[in-house]
């Protein structure tokens, strides 16, 4: 009993691992978490983060050490003259000061506070940009993934001709050696199937390629034996409210230039801060004084610029041309969009129409099919014109499930192109 179990527990597994299955949700997913950007976006975040702090110390007293020594061809003398007072000692020429000076921001129009606000909207901008970059891997998964679904079912219908061709090849060989057909006739369709595992060698080498480059999209290993999940098609949604990384990015962008315009206006107001000096030197604050002496000076400062000959006006102006530039871009973004929906919505049209007429050929080739098998066995017909009845309604089915994997592609490509 034990050893029973054993055997189905193993045959269960082998069944799971020849039998794993993808789908295109789950591959979109692997590709957007295997995609390098994706590290980026936190990359992004410590960025802002650290000049977000460097906007903040702005905020707290700043700190300046001055030091220098020097030497001048003059100093300060008193010219007045006083019998029988010598007066103060001259000054030397060579001269030395060391200083802290501390500054304190009291009021500076809000300057800091829409500096940070812009450098959120700069970080907003900044990973909005990497998410439209990380979109596109979407397009090329879908490629990637339909490419390998109409492999699939092109290798399902070629396995689907080997076994036909097996029969007839057992049923012509045995005619054969009963001396009802003639051997030429056994060797056409031997021919016939070495052709047809030679495309079923071409077949799997152009699936081996694109496993390949989905593995290298997906970070996810893929064999011969994984199963791509045909997704359900959908309908097309003919709106047109688009739902594409890029529009937010331009949203962003013009929010980012409102920003900078708000730091531009507040520039302009006065700056006002306390300060302070402490420091040591000859001479000191008395400057009669040849003495080496320490001093300190406390007060508060006002700074504003008046006149700035239109700086701040050709700056905005600036803005605005930037803010015309988003909205062209935006513009030519949602044009360019639209084309290639109505590509998507005309080529989903035309597949319909190729499936209608697809499932009727079936039908008619896979009667023809019949009928030539039948024949053949009877000696009515030679195995080249069964062989070719054979390829034409295997052709039509290929043709048919070609063209429900591109319609149903057209269909996941209009909704990626929506950002759906």
């Amino acid at each position: 009993m034990r050893r029973l179990i054993l055997i189905l527990f193993f045959a269960l597994t082998v069944s799971w691992s020849y039998g794993q299955g993808l789908s295109l949700d789950s591959c979109q997913s692997m590709a957007r978490q295997n995609h390098p950007l994706l590290r980026q976006a936190g990359i992004i975040d410590q960025i802002s983060e650290l000049r977000q702090q460097n906007i903040e110390v702005l905020n707290l007293p700043q700190f300046d050490l001055t030091a220098r020594a020097s030497w001048q061809s003059d100093v300060t003398k008193l010219a007045l003259k006083i019998p029988g007072f010598a007066g103060p000692e001259p000054l030397s020429k060579d001269q030395y000061k060391a200083y802290i000076d501390i500054r304190q921001k009291l009021f500076d129009g809000g300057v800091a506070k829409k500096r940070e606000e812009l450098e959120e909207a700069d970080r907003l901008v900044s990973k909005q940009q990497n998410e439209t970059e990380l979109y596109k891997i979407k397009e090329t998964v879908n490629t990637l993934y339909f490419n390998a679904l109409i492999i699939q079912e092109n290798l399902r219908i070629i396995d689907l001709k080997k076994e036909t061709l097996d029969e007839r090849i057992k049923i012509v060989g045995s005619a054969v050696n009963n001396g009802v057909s003639l051997p030429n006739e056994l060797d056409q369709l031997r021919a016939e199937k070495l052709l047809t595992e030679q495309q079923e060698t071409e077949l799997k080498s152009t699936h081996q390629t694109t496993f390949a480059l989905l593995e290298i999209v997906t970070g996810t290993n893929i064999t011969e034996q994984t199963i791509f999940a045909k997704p359900t098609l959908s309908n097309i949604d003919l709106n047109n409210d688009l739902k594409r990384p890029e529009i937010t990015l331009f949203t962003l962008q013009k929010s980012k230039l409102d920003k900078n315009e708000e730091v531009l206006a507040n520039s302009r107001k006065p700056y006002v801060y306390a300060f302070g000096q402490a420091g040591y030197g000859r001479p000191g604050l008395n400057m009669l004084d040849n003495n080496f002496a320490d001093w300190y000076m406390v007060g508060a400062g006002l700074s504003w610029n008046i006149w700035d000959w239109h700086k701040i006006s050709r700056d905005r102006s600036t803005i605005k041309l930037q803010k015309d530039i988003v909205d062209i871009n935006l513009d030519n973004f949602s044009r360019s969009v639209k084309m290639s929906l109505s590509q998507e919505d005309n080529n989903s049209q035309k597949l319909k129409n190729l499936i209608n007429t697809d499932q009727q050929l079936v039908t008619i080739k896979e009667q023809i099919s019949k009928r030539s098998a039948v024949a053949l066995e009877n000696g009515a017909i030679t195995s080249a014109d069964y062989i070719r009845d054979l390829n034409a309604a295997l052709q039509a089915k290929a043709n048919l499930e070609t063209h429900k994997v591109q319609l149903i592609q057209a269909s996941v490509n209009y909704h990626t192109i929506k950002g759906n």
